[in-house]
């Protein structure tokens, strides 16, 4: 069975999001035996126990290997001593490459039998792969970590170094192998990768011994069906003197606490199109587009390089986007996809070239700027399609120097039949937004009047 199937099935039947985690200690241990008979005798108490209150157990390597080879093996009778049906989460933050990875894939997997594991992505994708290389298998990967300095790292850059990591992990594995660890006490963290990764599970250690506010970490990080979120305790169960009654009471506080929660629904785009709007990117009224036709709506995104806020949450759009895609080098379409180009290309320290609108008379007189080779793939960015006309100009600039063209992310799509008029040249594009997704947002929020709104619907469909 699936990890995620294993999950499901204990979260609805056990009616609990809250999972044991595994960390022995030598005062939570009997008193009498040998190393190994304390610890594999003490872990299936707490199992024995808990075993109809839980969705899972996350037995913390580093507690049993402080133990040696005895350690090791009470880690192995205390997973075997967990029902079938119940998930086991290895919390062992592995991180490496090659062979290595795939050795520790194996210790987790053949000798210690667990269903999932915790990873660092700090080696990128090839450290990840080896973990999920069985289908049944997943992975948590540090993301936004509970303890007091992880902003040092975490939190560098712009966007915050945990976001990229929350995007691009999305792409590891198949669907359903990946999800994330976000500390409880980092509840900002929770909502803005939840923005993100929408259907993700969440892995959020700190409550109990960190102090994280368990309502809030919640709210934070439920999907809207009142799951994906994971909710770890150790000491709080295991140093308590009845493991049964603490975690029945921790299991009844989560429950309460979703019970009065009602998620509102998440939006990634919403600040993006207020941005627009308030930046005056998005206009309504009457304008004259370059075909001669005339609209209600008018796209002006030239102007993102005066609002900065805007602009950079247009290039993380953008970013989301690309970072599932297969190029060589960012092509920004002159003028308005430029800045966008630029900035994106640089955040995912991929190349940058562009077509030029018209020959040089001097010097090299090329029409593509930028370093490239004949052969290699490149990533078309536009600020809006219309009719897909400044795209194809472009891909047919590159195509002529030897570029394969095959792909083009706008932040805009008019629906005005752009993207079907590309699909017939070869080129597949894809859009942050349509302009009607802009338009209903808009008028949800009662920032364009009800008039306003039905002119531009009108328009729109009888463009479509």
């Amino acid at each position: 069975m699936k990890f995620l199937e294993k999950l499901e099935h204990a979260v609805e039947k056990n009616r609990s999001l809250l999972i044991i985690g595994l960390d022995p200690q030598e005062e939570f241990l009997p008193s009498t035996g040998d190393i190994y008979t304390r610890l594999r005798d003490w872990g299936k108490a707490v199992i024995e126990q808990t075993s109809d209150l839980v969705c899972g157990y996350k037995p913390n390597m580093a507690f049993y290997e402080q133990y040696g080879p005895a350690g090791l093996r009470a880690l192995q009778e205390t997973v075997g001593a967990v029902a079938s049906d119940i998930p086991v989460l290895l919390d062992a933050k592995r991180g490496d490459i090659g062979s290595t990875a795939q050795a520790y894939a194996r210790a987790a997997y053949e000798q210690f039998h667990a269903d999932a594991i915790t990873l660092s992505p700090y080696l990128g994708q090839d450290s990840i792969k080896p973990f999920l290389a069985d289908p049944e298998k997943f992975a948590f990967i540090l993301c936004q970590t509970s303890n007091p300095s992880a902003n040092e790292i975490q939190g560098y850059g712009t966007p915050d170094l945990y976001e990229y990591v929350a995007r691009v992990s999305q792409t590891w594995g198949s669907p359903g192998q990946i999800g994330l660890v976000i500390g409880a006490t980092q509840p900002e963290a929770l909502q803005r990768v939840r923005a993100i990764c929408p259907d993700a599970w969440f892995l959020a250690p700190g409550v109990g011994a960190q102090g994280a506010d368990l309502n809030t970490a919640l709210t934070a990080g439920l999907r809207a069906d009142k799951k994906g979120i994971l909710v770890p305790v150790s000491r709080a169960v295991i140093a308590a003197a009845s493991p049964r009654k603490a975690a029945e009471t921790l299991r009844e506080q989560i429950n309460t606490a979703i019970a009065e929660i009602t998620p509102s629904p998440l939006d990634p785009f919403r600040a993006l199109v207020n941005g627009l709007f308030s930046s005056g990117c998005v206009k309504f009224g009457s304008f004259t587009l370059a075909s001669g036709q005339r609209s209600p709506v008018y796209l002006d995104l030239r102007r993102l390089v005066s609002y900065p806020d805007v602009l950079d949450m247009a290039v993380e759009a953008y970013i989301d986007r690309l970072i599932s895609l297969d190029y060589d080098c960012l092509a920004g379409v002159p003028y308005a996809a430029l800045p966008i180009a630029a900035i994106a290309a640089s955040r995912l320290k991929r190349p940058m070239i562009y077509p030029r609108k018209e020959a040089k008379t001097h010097g090299t007189s090329q029409m593509v700027e930028g370093v490239f080779q004949q052969g290699q793939r490149a990533l078309l960015l536009e600020d809006v399609i219309t009719s897909g006309g400044s795209i194809l100009t472009a891909a047919e600039t590159l195509r002529a120097a030897g570029l394969t063209v095959r792909d083009a992310v706008v932040l805009v799509d008019r629906e005005q039949g752009g993207v079907a008029a590309l699909a017939a040249q070869g080129i597949n594009a894809r859009a942050v937004l349509s302009m009607r997704q802009i338009l209903e947002r808009l008028q949800a929020q009662d920032l364009i009047d009800q008039s306003t709104f039905l002119e531009v619907k009108q328009y729109l469909d009888g463009a479509a």
